[in-house]
C-alpha cells in the first residue's frame, strides 16, 4: 500500500511540476516584456538628452534635459548631473524681449526654467542645487520693463521666492534665507505667502522675515504695493489688494490660505510698527490730484488708507485721529473731482429694490449691458458693447444671448457669438447631466470645433452614465455604438478643418474617450493627432489645457465655459494606450518630424511609462 502511494506520488508530483511552470510562462513572459520597454525607455531619454543640447528651442531643451536627468539619475548619476548642468546653461541662451506683457502678472520663462532645474537639482544632489543657487545670486538680472501690479520687484527676487515657496515645508530655514535674500529687490508680491506658510512651521523664523521687511520698508524709498503686502499678512491672510492702470481697486486670493486667524492679534507691537511706518510715509502729506500721475498716486493710498485706517484705533492710537483726519480730506478731493461726472441715464440695476429678487438682479444687469451698446456711438466699441452684454447672459440662458448677439451688424462676429453661446450651453447642460438638452443643441453650432468638443464631451457622457448603471447587455452595446458614432463624426468633420493647436487638443480629447472602449478607433484619432501636429509649426505636447474657443473681441469669454471632465493632453490621449500599444504609440512619437516635439513626446511617454510601473523605475 506504501509503495504504491509512493509511485502515485512520484507520478502526480512532475505534472504538477510542469503544471506551474506552464501557468507562470505567461507572467515571466510578460516580466521579460516589460524589461525590454524599460530598456528601450532608458535608451530614448539618453538619446533625446543628448539631442536636445543642438535644439534650436531652447525653452524645449532646458525642459528635456532636466527631464532626462530627473528619470535617469538613480540610473545614471553622473550623466544626469551633466545633462542639468547643460540644462541650466542653456537658459541664458533664451531671450524674452519679445514676451506679452500683462497689468496683473507677468511670468519669466527664465525664472520657470530656472525653478524646473532646481527642483531636480534639490531632489538628487543637494550639494549642487547650492552651487546653481549661488551662481543664480552673482548673476545680473534684467529687470522687467514693464511690471504689473502683483510682480515680484525683480527676476531674482521671483525666483528666490518661488524657491523658497517649494521648501517652505521641508526647510524653513532655507526658505527664510531665501526669502530674505529677496528683499535685496524690495518686498515682492510671492513674499506674503512666505511668511503666512513660514508661520505655520516656525512663528520665530516668520517674525525674523517680517521685521527685515518692515527695516527694508521704512529705510527705503517704498510704494504702497508693498505696504498692501504686508497689510495682507498682518490683518487679512490669503488677500492681496493692489490697483491696474485705471486705479480701479484689483484683489489676488489665495484660498488655501483664507480664514486663517490674524497674525496682528498675536503681534501687536510688530503691527503698531508697520501702522506707524505707513502714517510716515503716505498718510502725512498731502497730495495732490491735479495731474495724472498724482491722480494715480493719490488712488493708491486711498485704497490703502480705506483697508488699514480702522486698525490705529486698536494697534496705534496715537495715530488714530490723524489718520482717520487725512483719509476723510482725502475722500472729500475725489468727491469734488467727480461730483459732474454722474451719468444722465440712470441704470435699472440703481432702481432696483434692495429686496430684489436674483434674478431681478440679473435681469437689471443684462438689460443696463443691452442699454450701454445701444447708446454706443463708435461702431467698434458698440459691437464689443453687445459681445459682451451677450455672454453675460446664463449658458442656460443661451437663447436671450442669442437676441442680444443678433443686434451686433457685422455677420461673421454675430454668427461666432451665437455658436459660442450655443456651444457654452451645451457644455453646461451635459454638466448638468441634461444630454438630451445638448443633443438638441449639437446641430445647430455652426464652428466645426466647438461642435466636435460637445460631441466628445456627450461621448464622454455617456460612457460614465454606462459604468453607473447597471446596464443588460444590449443597453451597452447600444451605448457604445452611440459613443462610437459621434467620436466616428468628429473625425470625419476634423479632417476638413485647417490645421492647428486646438484641433489637435480636440483630437487628443477624443482619443482619450475613445480608448476606453475602442482601441482602434483611438489609434486611429491618435494617428491624426500627430498628422496635425507635423502640419503646424509648434506644439507644446506638456500642454494639457482645453482648446480656447471663446470669442477673439472677448478675452474673457472662455472663462464663462464649463469645460467638460476630458483631458485634451497628449499624456491624456497616450495613457490608457501605453500597456496594449506600447510599439504602435512610440512608432507614431518617431514620425513626429520637429526634433523638439518628438524629443518631449518621448520623454513624456517615459514619464508617463515609469508612472504606470513604479517597480521599474530605476532604483
Amino acid at each position: 500500500m506504501f509503495k504504491k502511494s509512493c509511485c502515485l506520488l512520484i507520478l502526480i508530483l512532475p505534472i504538477f511540476s510542469n503544471a506551474q511552470k506552464k501557468a507562470g510562462q505567461p507572467r515571466d513572459d510578460n516580466a521579460q516584456a516589460l524589461e525590454i520597454q524599460r530598456l528601450q525607455i532608458i535608451s530614448l531619454i539618453s538619446k533625446t538628452a543628448e539631442e536636445a543640447t543642438f535644439w534650436e528651442n531652447k525653452k524645449y531643451a532646458v525642459e528635456a534635459m532636466a527631464l532626462a536627468a530627473d528619470l535617469l539619475w538613480n540610473e545614471n548619476a553622473n550623466q544626469s548631473s551633466k545633462w542639468l548642468r547643460n540644462s541650466w546653461l542653456t537658459i541664458d541662451e533664451i531671450s524674452e524681449k519679445q514676451r506679452t506683457k500683462s497689468e496683473f502678472i507677468n511670468r519669466s520663462v527664465k525664472t520657470e526654467l530656472q525653478t524646473i532645474v532646481l527642483a531636480v537639482a534639490k531632489k538628487h544632489d543637494s550639494k549642487l542645487a547650492d552651487e546653481l543657487l549661488n551662481e543664480l545670486t552673482e548673476k545680473t538680472d534684467d529687470e522687467k520693463d514693464a511690471r504689473g501690479a502683483f510682480d515680484d520687484k525683480s527676476a531674482r527676487s521671483e525666483q528666490l521666492l518661488r524657491l523658497a515657496q517649494q521648501f517652505v515645508a521641508s526647510d524653513p530655514g532655507l526658505a527664510f534665507s531665501l526669502a530674505e535674500r529677496s528683499l535685496a529687490d524690495g518686498i515682492s508680491f510671492g513674499l506674503q505667502n512666505i511668511l503666512t506658510e513660514l508661520r505655520k512651521k516656525d512663528v520665530h523664523l516668520a517674525n525674523r522675515l517680517f521685521d527685515s521687511a518692515l527695516f527694508r520698508f521704512t529705510s527705503a524709498s517704498s510704494d504702497t504695493s508693498e505696504a498692501q503686502i504686508l497689510s495682507g499678512y498682518l490683518f487679512k491672510s490669503g488677500f492681496t489688494f493692489g490697483t491696474n492702470s485705471n486705479g480701479q481697486m484689483i484683489l489676488v486670493v489665495n484660498p488655501s490660505q483664507q480664514n486663517l486667524p490674524d497674525v496682528a492679534q498675536t503681534e501687536p507691537i510688530r503691527t503698531k510698527n508697520f501702522l506707524s511706518s505707513v502714517f510716515q510715509k503716505f498718510f502725512s502729506r498731502t497730495l495732490s490730484l491735479e495731474t495724472p500721475d498724482g491722480r494715480r498716486n493719490a488712488e493708491k493710498i486711498l485704497i490703502l488708507a480705506e483697508q488699514i485706517v480702522g486698525h490705529y484705533r486698536t494697534f496705534a492710537p496715537g495715530f488714530a485721529q490723524p489718520a482717520s483726519s487725512f483719509l476723510s480730506q482725502l475722500q472729500a478731493q475725489f468727491n469734488r473731482q467727480i461730483q459732474n461726472q454722474s451719468s444722465p441715464n440712470e441704470s435699472k440695476l440703481s432702481k432696483i429694490s434692495k429686496d430684489a429678487s436674483r434674478e431681478e438682479i440679473y435681469d437689471a444687469m443684462i438689460q443696463d449691458l443691452v442699454d450701454k451698446a445701444e447708446r454706443e456711438t463708435d461702431p467698434i466699441a458698440k459691437k464689443i458693447a453687445f459681445v459682451k452684454a451677450a455672454t453675460a447672459t446664463k449658458a442656460e440662458d443661451f437663447s436671450r444671448g442669442i437676441k442680444v448677439a443678433k443686434e451686433i451688424d457685422e455677420d461673421i462676429l454675430q454668427l461666432d457669438v451665437i455658436s459660442f453661446l450655443q456651444y457654452r450651453a451645451g457644455l453646461h447642460f451635459i454638466s448638468k447631466n441634461r444630454s438630451d438638452e445638448a443633443s438638441d443643441i449639437v446641430p445647430q453650432i455652426r464652428d466645426t470645433l466647438r461642435r466636435s468638443v460637445v460631441k466628445i464631451a456627450l461621448s464622454q457622457s455617456l460612457l460614465e452614465r454606462k459604468n453607473i448603471e447597471k446596464l443588460e447587455k444590449f443597453q451597452l452595446d447600444l451605448v457604445n455604438q452611440r459613443a462610437f458614432d459621434l467620436l466616428n463624426e468628429v473625425e470625419k468633420d476634423l479632417r476638413k478643418e485647417d490645421f492647428s493647436n486646438n484641433l489637435v487638443k480636440i483630437l487628443f480629447g477624443a482619443t482619450a474617450v475613445a480608448a476606453k472602449f475602442d482601441r482602434i478607433q483611438a489609434m486611429n484619432l491618435l494617428e491624426g493627432s500627430f498628422q496635425a501636429i507635423n502640419q503646424i509649426d509648434d506644439f507644446n505636447l506638456k500642454n494639457s489645457s482645453a482648446p480656447d474657443l471663446g470669442i477673439a473681441l472677448s478675452e474673457t469669454s472662455s472663462s464663462t465655459v464649463e469645460n467638460p471632465r476630458i483631458g485634451f493632453g497628449f499624456r491624456n490621449a497616450i495613457e490608457p494606450l501605453i500597456d496594449s500599444d506600447f510599439d504602435q504609440v512610440t512608432s507614431l512619437i518617431e514620425r513626429l518630424t520637429m526634433k523638439e516635439t518628438r524629443g518631449i513626446g518621448r520623454l513624456e511617454f517615459a514619464k508617463l511609462f515609469f508612472s504606470l510601473n513604479p517597480k521599474l523605475t530605476p532604483k
